[in-house]
């Protein structure tokens, strides 16, 4: 889907968009009620953490993302 994600062994991902901006991610996936933590320090604005949930919460991620992206 066009994301990049820093390695992690813990219950998270670190991940940001080739072409979408974090912040708009942010907005959108929030306006679809999926919440993912955004942050806005210069070095890592483009990011997002998003927590590996249940396997809907999951589906209603990728669901949401393959409309935004």
């Amino acid at each position: 889907m066009g994301f990049t994600l820093t390695p992690s062994k813990a219950n998270f991902l670190f991940a940001k968009h080739e072409r979408v901006g974090g912040e708009e991610i942010y907005l959108k996936l929030k306006e679809k009620g999926v919440l993912v933590r955004h942050f806005t320090g210069e070095r890592i604005k483009e990011y997002h953490r998003i927590t590996v949930g249940s396997a809907e919460e999951m589906q209603a991620l990728l669901t949401a993302l393959k409309e935004i992206v």
